[in-house]
């Protein structure tokens, strides 16, 4: 990523609960709610722009090749279902879900599992199969 690090303007985000903090470090918090407990910090290592914020802790941070292959991932998604679901409207398939909205959830998920790792997929979560080597025609077998 180019560009230089921004400062956090805003220390906050609104959600739909309401404002948050925003944290550049990550860590879990736990214990009992109450009313009185603090929100949920947000983790948050870039900005609106997408720059790094300065401070920012990135536990795991991905090099130039794996970020592309997530990015290349997440587009086939988006293009599949673009596909599917014009032909499950069309009547060639019975049926198809898109994942819309939910691409990078979905393939960070499968990135960070071992390839040995059992998945028990359900709708929308047929990027696990096109992160592990799914073409478009193994996709199109299953749906037809």
């Amino acid at each position: 990523m180019g560009g230089t690090a921004a400062s956090a303007a805003d220390e906050s985000i609104e959600v739909p609960g309401g404002r948050v903090p925003v944290t550049r470090r990550l860590a879990f918090q736990g214990g009992p709610a109450s009313p009185d407990t603090p929100k949920v910090p947000c983790y948050r290592a870039l900005d609106g722009a997408g720059r790094p914020l300065e401070g920012a802790a990135v536990p795991h941070p991905l090099g130039e090749e794996d970020a592309l292959r997530l990015y290349v991932a997440m587009a086939k998604m988006q293009v599949m279902d673009t596909l599917f679901y014009e032909a499950q409207r069309q009547g060639r398939f019975s049926f198809y879900m898109t994942c819309a909205g939910e691409e990078a959830a979905i393939i960070a998920s499968a990135a960070g599992l071992d390839p040995k790792d059992q998945v028990f997929a359900q709708y929308r979560e047929q990027g696990v199969l096109l992160w592990r080597g799914f073409s478009f025609d193994d996709f199109a077998n299953q749906a037809s």
